[in-house]
C-alpha cells in the first residue's frame, strides 16, 4: 500500500510521517506541501490512499479529490481538517471521500481510520477482480438477451420490467421498488409479471440472480459471502435457503461436487427452480 500525506503546514506532515505506518501495511509514504505537489505525486505514483488537508495553497484537497474522481484513481481520500462547515462535508461527500476528521485529532484514530480505509479499499477491489474474471470467463453473459428471447411473447410493460431486473439484479430491486418506478401497485405488477410470464416475480428474479451466483461460484477465489452481495442476495441466510431449494446443496457443497462446471441459463434454473416447489 502507498499513502500520500498533502499538508501545508510541516509540523503536520512530520507528525503524520512519524506514525507506524508498516504496522498496518503501509509500505511507501509520500508527502505533498500543497495540492499541485500532491496531483503531480498522484500521475507519477499508484497512491492507494491519500490524507489531504482541506485548504491548501494552489489546490486545495477538495479540489484534490474532484480530480482523483474525475480520473477514476482507485485511490481512498481521507480530509484532516480543522474545519467543521457543512458545505466542506457536502463537497466531500459527492466526491466520494472515504473519511472526514477534524483536528486535532489523536494518532491512534489516525491509524485506525487509515486501517479501516484500506480495508474497505481491498473488499472493493477484491469484488472488481471477481467481476472481472467472472465477465472474461463467460464472456459477459446478456442476462437482457435471455430475458428477452425467454418471454419473447410478454407485453411491452412486462418486458421492461424484465429487462430492468435483468441489468439490475445485482442491486436491491424488490417487487415494491419496481412497482413504485413504474407507477404500479405492487399486486397489480405481481399479477402482471404472473400472466405475462408464467412464472412469480420472486421466482424471475431469484433465477437471473442465481444464474450469476453459479457462475462466480466457478471462480475458486471467490468468496460465498461476496457472491451473496455481488449478486444481490442481501442476506447471505436467504441466499443460502434460496440456493439449497433450488440446487438442492449449499453454494459450498455445489461448488465441491464440481457442479459449476456445467452451463447455467436463466431458463434451466427457472425450470429447476419450478420443478422443486
Amino acid at each position: 500500500m502507498k499513502l500520500l500525506i498533502a499538508d501545508d503546514e510541516q509540523i503536520i506532515r512530520n507528525g503524520l510521517l512519524s506514525l507506524p505506518w508498516k504496522d498496518i501495511g503501509v509500505e511507501e509514504v509520500y508527502q505533498a506541501e500543497n495540492g499541485l505537489t500532491a496531483k503531480e505525486i498522484l500521475t507519477e505514483e499508484k497512491i492507494d490512499v491519500v490524507i489531504s488537508d482541506i485548504k491548501m495553497p494552489g489546490l486545495s484537497g477538495l479540489e484534490l479529490a474532484e480530480y482523483i474522481k474525475e480520473c477514476s484513481m482507485d485511490t481512498a481520500v481521507i480530509f484532516l481538517t480543522g474545519y467543521s462547515d457543512f458545505e466542506y462535508a457536502r463537497r466531500a461527500i459527492r466526491n466520494e471521500v472515504s473519511d472526514y476528521l477534524l483536528k486535532p485529532i489523536r494518532r491512534k484514530d489516525i491509524i485506525e481510520t487509515v486501517e479501516r480505509v484500506i480495508q474497505t479499499l481491498e473488499r472493493k477491489r477484491y469484488r472488481a477482480e471477481v467481476v472481472r474474471k467472472y465477465e472474461a470467463a463467460s464472456g459477459s453473459m446478456d442476462f437482457g438477451e435471455q430475458v428477452s428471447w425467454l418471454f419473447q411473447g410478454a407485453n411491452r410493460q412486462a418486458m421492461e420490467i424484465l429487462q430492468d431486473m435483468a441489468a439490475n439484479y445485482a442491486k436491491e430491486i424488490s417487487l415494491n421498488s419496481l412497482a413504485e418506478k413504474y407507477h404500479y401497485s405492487a399486486g397489480y405488477l405481481s399479477r402482471m409479471i404472473k400472466k405475462e410470464t408464467g412464472y412469480s416475480f420472486s421466482t424471475i428474479l431469484n433465477s437471473i440472480r442465481l444464474t450469476a451466483a453459479v457462475n462466480f461460484l466457478g471462480q475458486d477465489n471467490a468468496r460465498i459471502h461476496f457472491i451473496c452481495d455481488l449478486t444481490g442476495f442481501s442476506d447471505q441466510k436467504y441466499f443460502s435457503q434460496v440456493f439449497k431449494k433450488t440446487f438442492g446443496c449449499s453454494p459450498g457443497e455445489f461448488r465441491r461436487q464440481g457442479k459449476e462446471k456445467q452451463h447455467y441459463t436463466i431458463k434451466r434454473i427457472l425450470e429447476m427452480a419450478e420443478s422443486r416447489q
